[in-house]
């Protein structure tokens, strides 16, 4: 019998198509779906915060963020050094509010609540080793629960209540110190036998001292730490010049940040993303400038130009979330008579 031609070529086309379907099934493979790619993280930024500064003798307070500023304090009492504490919330700092001597203070940064923490009777002649560029501070714990002071050349520490006093170095003659964030240390200056100041540190554990820096023709001023412990913030100055150094915690690597001979008072800001400092004017105009720049010094802005010295930075927060406390409650923290020399400019 004769084949129907039309039914052969639909044959054929039907054997076709099945080879080209077994091709496909053998050689080609599907079709991958790429998954999306994570959404990018964000870069931290840290918020500006504050700075309290000493201007005229009291202390202020600048938003960095607004620019407004707040006095702290006022009235007939000095006040030097201010120290804030780690959270933003208070700020310890030295005055004279209750007569000649000078006692430690501390103060929440929206005015509130101004506390006596030392209460020492004694008054020491002044002396010219204290002043804006040693910038003798108190300084807090990383945790925020102890405070670190110098008083007439030894090292005590006390709760950021002012109780629980105690004698951390004695007969060294040091000023400055400060925790390192790990809290198992404490870096000072101190003269000693030498001809200047060094910077020195304390192994909490043991005691045990080591000297950190040997400069003989400069002296070492206004100490502090780096968040992450990296590095030692300082002042090194002599005769009409000063400028800003870090150093890494052995006080190896000398770095030196500015480079205009009248730089003084150094810390860290926003978590070590920034630097503050001070400047003196030349010539007749020798006025206090407070900068904030990089922390290799570079991008400066000048914050103030009106006379302003020893700058502290706190971090962001509600600055009225502040437990109160009552200052009839307090008791004498320390019975020693103060050593605190008068500061320049007193």
């Amino acid at each position: 019998m004769k084949q129907n031609p039309l039914l052969r070529r639909l044959a054929v086309c039907a054997l076709a198509l099945c080879l080209l379907a077994s091709l496909g099934t053998l050689g080609c493979k599907p079709k991958k779906v790429e998954a999306p790619l994570p959404p990018p993280t964000p870069t931290a930024v840290v918020p500006p915060g504050s700075v309290v500064y000493v201007q005229r003798g009291h202390l202020v307070r600048l938003d960095l963020d607004s620019s407004q500023t707040t006095p702290l304090t006022s009235g007939k009492s000095t006040e030097w050094f201010p120290a804030c504490s780690p959270k933003g919330d208070q700020v310890a700092y030295w005055s004279n509010a209750e007569g000649e001597v000078y006692n430690l203070w501390k103060i929440n940064l929206d005015g509130s609540n101004r506390v006596q923490l030392t209460f020492d009777e004694g008054n020491t002649a002044g002396s010219g080793d204290q002043n804006l560029l040693v910038n003798n501070s108190p300084a807090w714990s990383t945790d925020g629960k102890r405070i670190i002071y110098s008083l007439e050349g030894d090292i005590w520490a006390m709760d950021s209540d002012g109780f629980n006093p105690e004698t951390l170095l004695s007969e060294h003659k040091a000023l400055c110190p400060c925790y390192s964030p790990d809290g198992k240390s404490v870096v000072f200056i101190s003269m000693g036998d030498d001809t200047a100041f060094n910077l020195w540190s304390l192994n909490l554990s043991d005691r045990a001292l080591k000297k950190l820096t040997n400069y003989t023709d400069w002296n070492v001023g206004s100490p502090s730490f780096s968040a992450d412990g990296r590095k030692i913030l300082f002042n090194l100055y002599r005769q009409n010049e000063t400028q800003i150094y870090t150093v890494g915690p052995d006080g190896t690597g000398p770095l030196n940040i500015t480079s205009n001979s009248r730089s003084l008072c150094p810390r860290f800001a926003q978590n070590d993303h920034k630097l503050l400092y001070c400047t003196y004017g030349t010539g007749e105009d020798v006025g206090l400038s407070l900068n904030l720049a990089n922390v290799n010094g570079t991008d400066l802005k000048v914050l103030s130009s009106d006379n302003v010295a020893s700058p502290s930075w706190a971090p962001a927060r509600i600055l009225s979330d502040v437990p109160a406390q009552s200052a009839t409650m307090m008791t004498p923290a320390v019975s020693k008579p103060s050593g605190l020399p008068t500061p320049v400019g007193k």
